[in-house]
């Protein structure tokens, strides 16, 4: 099913809009291959889901095999790799990486256990440190659905709720600031992204999308500055790279 492309900055211009999307739409594909460990061996029977939290939507998902796993055609870029047990399964372990041409193998560890639990390839959710609840990751996608719909005050609504049942859950409040953007509510949406920031990891598309809000608020100098954060992480943010060439620092 395709999805939305969630923006903070549906009101600059169609050039601005045109560049945004080619950032993930026009990067040349990437060939992918890694390895999932626990306790340094190899793990089966689990998927690498990657997945891209500009779009909220899964790009590609493969299966690990004897610990191995492969990715064909991935556009360069900032992504979240995750592992889960089955389709739509809360991941068992998040963590991003940069993707490009020429790199080395990614090596994905799974959380550490204790010597008397022993990892089987499998982590019971419930231990996690911070498993989202299931009832937030319902109301994250149906609000994803409203998205779709163009229904943007009911997947604010939506959001809202999933960050009420999880305070921390981080792309709730990424994907709660897009949709504030949308509706021009430009504050409401920075403080969004900053909550989303200070959850962590730090992640290119997010400053990103902070350099776009302070651009179209007219803050330039906090534009650039978080654009440069973005590509100090990232730097083919085709986002983060417009807001500089538009407004170049002399």
């Amino acid at each position: 099913m395709s999805t939305v492309r969630f923006f903070g900055t549906v009101c600059l211009s169609a050039l601005l809009a045109t560049a945004l999307q080619a950032q993930y739409s026009s990067a040349t594909g990437t060939h992918v291959v890694g390895e999932v460990r626990s306790h340094g061996d190899p793990v089966s029977g689990l998927l690498v889901e990657v997945y891209d939290s500009r779009n909220n939507s899964i790009v590609n998902r493969v299966p690990v095999t004897h610990g191995q796993f492969e990715l064909d055609n991935l556009p360069a870029g900032s992504y979240a790799l995750r592992l889960v047990t089955a389709p739509g399964e809360t991941p068992i372990m998040e963590a991003y990486y940069q993707i490009g041409d020429g790199g080395p193998p990614l090596v994905l560890d799974l959380p550490e256990r204790s010597v008397s639990k022993p990892i089987s390839g499998v982590v019971a959710l419930r231990e996690l440190e911070h498993p989202i609840p299931k009832k937030a990751l319902k109301e994250a996608y149906e609000a994803q659905q409203c998205s779709d719909a163009n229904n943007v005050p009911k997947a604010i609504a939506k959001l809202e709720e999933a960050i009420r049942i999880d305070p921390a859950y981080r792309d709730a409040h990424l994907n709660l600031g897009v949709q504030y953007a949308r509706m021009g509510r430009s504050a409401e949406a920075r403080a969004e992204f900053q909550k989303a920031l200070d959850i962590g990891p730090p992640a290119a598309p997010i400053y990103a999308d902070l350099a776009l809000n302070f651009l179209e608020s007219g803050q330039r100098p906090e534009a650039e500055s978080f654009a440069r954060k973005a590509l100090d992480l990232d730097p083919r943010n085709a986002a983060a790279q417009m807001v500089l060439k538009t407004h170049p620092t002399h």
